[in-house]
């Protein structure tokens, strides 16, 4: 659980950097949706924290870096839709492990995590969408 709250805090950092670079490329709709992850992030890490305290063991957070280069919004994207892969293979390993552990902890986690969409999956229905969409448009030959 110390490796996901660690992991979710750099997910945060990674949320508000490109949500700053999201604003100066004038999408303010992606800017405010990384903006409300970052705080459903953080609100998850006090959330663990406080269970992980209340059952007894300890927490440590690591150092956080993270290198903020000049990127295109498609790499940026790419680079979100990347991380958001990882979180989603991380949350998927601790609940595997928790419900070969711990009933409790498995049922926290599965609590926590339940409600969460990645941008990805929204990504991906929005471009079968448009797809479907460009193809009732086309003309008939």
């Amino acid at each position: 659980m110390n490796e996901l709250i660690n992991a979710e805090i750099w997910s945060t950092n990674l949320y508000l950097s490109l949500q700053v670079y999201f604003e100066s490329e004038q999408l303010p709709i992606l800017s405010s949706w990384l903006n409300t992850q970052a705080q459903d992030n953080m609100n998850k890490v006090y959330q663990m924290m406080s269970w992980i305290y209340h059952n007894g063991g300890c927490v440590a957070i690591n150092e956080i870096k993270r290198d903020v280069q000049n990127q295109a919004p498609v790499s940026a994207l790419n680079e979100l839709i990347e991380h958001e892969r990882y979180m989603s293979r991380l949350v998927s390993i601790l609940l595997i492990l928790c419900r070969n552990v711990d009933a409790s902890s498995n049922s926290f986690i599965n609590r926590l995590y339940s409600d969460r969409i990645y941008l990805s999956t929204a990504l991906l229905e929005l471009l079968r969408i448009l797809a479907q969409e460009n193809v009732r448009r086309l003309p008939y030959f």
